[in-house]
């Protein structure tokens, strides 16, 4: 006789739900946000297109939870990193190489096909700025445990321009990646970073100090 637990509905719906938007971000990234159909995402989930429509009653719902699962995921990712930071377990160059690795894999380019529709869809502006403010902010936390490890008192606005530099900068970098087969040229930019902003921090830790 079989001991196995039989799933509640709640468990078998989020099963369900969790497969199709992963089947959506999946679709999104291979084939862009505007050509992702739920057709195609039902297909890629193994559920019927009625089952999706029961779960998601239009495309929009399904695209915006589709953003929610990627950021809050990435956000979560983060927080985990952040826990490293305590244990002192990542400096500086650490972190700037996790946020180049997070943002030259396929977490960018999904989140930038909402980027794109964020501009003229205000539904999807609408979902995109509270979950991307969430992973925004996990990050900043990341970088100020970073910069208040140091000797020297915490300066809260530094700390907000270092990290919206480095976010912005790994950005840029990814965006050019899309017609730019140069790895080498970005890792060494990265690099290139790392000095100027050790630079600037030892810079500002003599002006405190005089």
């Amino acid at each position: 006789m079989s001991t196995q637990k039989r799933r509640t509905q709640a468990e078998r719906s989020l099963a369900t739900t969790t497969s199709i938007l992963e089947a959506t971000l999946s679709c999104i990234k291979d084939k862009g946000l505007i050509n992702t159909s739920t057709t195609e995402v039902a297909m890629r989930a193994g559920v019927s297109r009625g089952a999706l429509l029961h779960h998601f009653h239009t495309k929009e719902s399904l695209m915006t939870e589709a953003l929610r699962l990627l950021l809050l995921r990435e956000a979560a990712e983060a927080e985990r990193i952040a826990d490293s930071v305590v244990e002192h377990e990542l400096n500086v160059d650490q972190f700037i190489d996790f946020v180049w690795e997070r943002f030259s894999g396929d977490l960018y380019m999904v989140s930038m096909e909402f980027v794109n529709a964020a501009r003229t869809d205000p539904k999807i502006r609408a979902a995109l700025v509270p979950v991307a403010q969430e992973f925004n902010d996990a990050y900043a936390l990341i970088w100020e445990r970073i910069a208040e490890g140091g000797d020297r008192a915490p300066d809260k606005r530094r700390q907000k321009i270092e990290i919206t530099a480095i976010m912005c900068l790994a950005r840029g970098m990814a965006t050019q990646t899309i017609w730019r087969d140069e790895p080498a040229l970005f890792r060494e930019t990265i690099d290139y970073w790392k000095d100027l902003l050790k630079l600037s921090r030892q810079n500002q830790s003599r002006e405190g100090a005089a």
